[in-house]
């Protein structure tokens, strides 16, 4: 096998400009909509501009603040936007595209190989492409990370003594990665048994005398990346360990816990809705398959360049063992971990690189006739599917949506004339749940700062973790004047006119959009607090 000698700076510049282009089509194309979770990072980025310096997305004691902090950095160049957040996480995704590239060439030495790669990361499925462009918290940046530790992790184990900055590197990419995220470990527990492996069979000229104190260096990086996850837990009593140990918290982080899901359940959530979400065979956030025909093609070229993988190394030493390893050990720990309470696809997007270098192999097969042409009609295929997986999900409803229940997906067109509405009748504070609550408040500046204390499933089922910045509800807690903003969802509806009959209120009502307003309420406020229980 004919492997490169220099990096194929040319081939990167073609992958990150299909890249651009992509993204930058996705965004023009207002597809992608902006609910309260990206809405609280946004927010996040503001009151870090402001002098705040959370650890955390705010009410949990998971998932590191690093993407608000870029975010707050976009903000002081470009502005408070919904357009800067996504920019940010573009300028992020083609870091990602870059990283995942260099990583393919790493692990095979071939040209062919990182191309295919990159342009199958560059094109990506749905999933990867909505969850690098609509922010949760630090996907992108975990999506890094991990880049960044499978391309130094082969470095510093197969190098004959790697130099000491890159061991530096690795350990401080992977405690960055752990605050940020822990769903890092899918990238950091394959590199860690390749670390030891090495160790246990040094090659070369390296020895253990030589490895050991790098790697005592990685770990000490490792530390200093990740401290502000264990400062937090000291301070805590131990409250983001618990995340990862517990279903449920007490005290400040009550109702934050991931919700226990059986391991049975979990291994069929990760084969028949995460597994085909992760290959683009369905959208995250719909059942449905997405053109069934083809996806049996695709489903079939992944199966075949795994069974080539399996019995053909067509990869750098020990390279295989680290890709196939990857998968594996991200099943295993989906399913024995509370990860696997959410099949529909996010934590998925970890699969993606991987996934693309096993394709990307495609191109070292020597064929003759015009079988030669089969490798390239199948990458075609396949990045021609996540190609046209996009454009479907950019013209039809919902659009791109990080929400799976239809009553929290909720249109964005009608969010001005809301914010309008509200600020000339001066109804700047009150209750909403959290889908509206936390996207209001950042699209209107924060001049309106509702409560998220409204329940929006059809069960009325209510979490108060969900109530995730307190000033707000303290706001709505002492104002004499309030407004309640519903979504249509009829239940609630009924509940609250039931509970503005039994104080013996009146009230007005507006409806805009999807929206339902309750305000001017006489002769007092409605006392709602006390009554949540209730629901």
């Amino acid at each position: 096998m004919i492997q490169a000698k220099r990096f194929p700076w040319r081939l990167l510049a073609v992958v990150l400009l299909i890249a651009l282009i992509g993204r930058g089509l996705l965004l023009l194309s207002n597809a992608v909509s902006f609910h309260s979770d990206e809405a609280v990072v946004a927010l996040m980025a503001r009151h870090i501009l402001q002098g705040e310096r959370p650890i955390f997305f705010y009410g949990q004691a998971y998932m590191g603040s690093l993407d608000a902090w870029l975010v707050a950095i976009g903000f002081s160049i470009m502005g408070q936007s919904v357009l800067s957040i996504r920019i940010v996480q573009s300028v992020l995704y083609l870091l990602v595209v870059a990283v995942g590239f260099g990583a393919a060439w790493r692990l095979s030495g071939r040209g062919g190989v990182a191309l295919a790669a990159g342009l199958l990361l560059a094109v990506p499925s749905v999933n990867f492409a909505l969850y690098t462009t609509a922010t949760l918290g630090g996907y992108n940046e975990t999506l890094l990370f991990g880049g960044l530790l499978i391309w130094l992790g082969y470095d510093v184990t197969h190098e004959q003594v790697a130099s000491w900055w890159r061991w530096a590197l690795l350990g401080l990419c992977a405690g960055a990665g752990w605050w940020t995220n822990g769903l890092i470990i899918a990238y950091a527990l394959p590199v860690a048994l390749l670390v030891l492996y090495r160790f246990a069979r040094p090659a070369g000229a390296a020895t253990r005398r030589q490895l050991l104190p790098r790697m005592g260096l990685a770990l000490a990086t490792f530390v200093v990346g990740s401290a502000p996850w264990w400062i937090f837990d000291f301070s805590n009593d131990h409250a983001a360990l618990a995340t990862f140990l517990t279903n449920s918290q007490t005290g400040q982080f009550a109702g934050i816990g991931i919700p226990y899901v059986p391991p049975l359940q979990r291994a069929m959530g990760w084969l028949f809705l995460g597994m085909p979400t992760a290959l683009g065979l369905r959208f995250p956030w719909s059942p449905e398959y997405f053109l069934l025909p083809l996806g049996v093609l695709v489903l079939l070229i992944y199966v075949l360049v795994l069974l080539r993988l399996l019995r053909h190394n067509p990869l750098r030493p020990d390279a295989r063992a680290l890709l196939l390893g990857m998968p594996l050990l991200f099943a295993i720990i989906f399913v024995a971990s509370s990860f696997g309470a959410d099949p529909t696809g996010r934590y998925f997007i970890v699969l993606a690189l991987p996934f693309a270098i096993m394709l990307g192999t495609l191109t070292t097969l020597e064929l003759s006739g015009w079988r030669r042409f089969l490798p390239l009609a199948a990458l075609v295929l396949v990045i021609g599917y996540q190609g046209a997986g996009q454009f479907s999900a950019a013209t039809h409803f919902p659009g791109f949506t990080t929400q799976f229940d239809p009553a929290s997906h909720i249109l964005n067109d009608h969010d001005a004339d809301l914010i309008q509405f509200l600020e000339a009748n001066d109804l700047d504070t009150g209750y909403a749940s959290y889908w509206v609550s936390f996207r209001l408040a950042f699209l209107s500046q924060e001049r309106i700062q509702f409560s998220a204390a409204l329940p929006y499933k059809a069960n009325l089922s209510y979490n108060s973790a969900d109530n995730r910045y307190r000033p707000y509800a303290l706001t709505a807690q002492q104002a004499e004047r309030v407004a309640f903003v519903t979504t249509r969802l009829p239940a609630l509806d009924e509940w609250l006119v039931r509970l503005f009959a039994e104080q013996q209120l009146s009230y007005q009502q507006q409806d805009i959009g999807p929206f339902r307003i309750y305000f001017d309420f006489g002769p007092s406020r409605p006392i709602f607090e006390a009554f949540l229980s209730t629901l």
